[in-house]
């Protein structure tokens, strides 16, 4: 049986972003899972569920350099 994890962990894992970064995401209502806006830390989904970052998170996340 499949066990329900943070979306910023999913987010993480899928080479999105940082847990931090997810999390600040959340907050911001730049996350979707399943086509619904999350807002709430700690949420938890099945990591089959989509889970995505909606355009401005994915243009923030492109902007930023690693030094």
């Amino acid at each position: 049986m499949e066990e329900e994890v943070r979306i910023s962990k999913i987010l993480s894992e899928r080479g999105l972003c940082s847990r931090r970064e997810a999390d600040a995401y959340i907050e911001q209502g730049l996350v979707m899972l399943d086509g619904k806006v999350v807002t709430e830390l700690g949420t938890r989904a099945y990591r089959s569920q989509k889970v995505e970052l909606k355009k401005q998170a994915v243009i923030e996340q492109s902007s930023k350099a690693t030094v």
